[in-house]
């Protein structure tokens, strides 16, 4: 994917997928959340679409909840 998009493209796409990708669920266990993809589009989002900072946040504050 990064091939065909690039790393910014590859991040998007990951982030709006309508569920969550394996690596943000064995990040997520590990107590790593910090380095996920949907972290880092919070981190810095000038460099991401409205939609994937609303993905991401909605994505990371469930699974704080949870």
């Amino acid at each position: 994917m990064v091939k065909s998009h690039g790393i910014l493209g590859a991040v998007e796409r990951a982030v709006n997928r309508r569920d969550e990708t394996l690596g943000f669920k064995a990040l997520a266990e590990m107590g790593m959340l910090d380095l996920a993809f949907e972290a880092i589009v919070i981190r810095y989002p000038k460099l991401f679409s409205q939609e994937a900072i609303k993905r991401s946040k909605g994505r990371l504050e469930e699974w704080k909840r949870t």
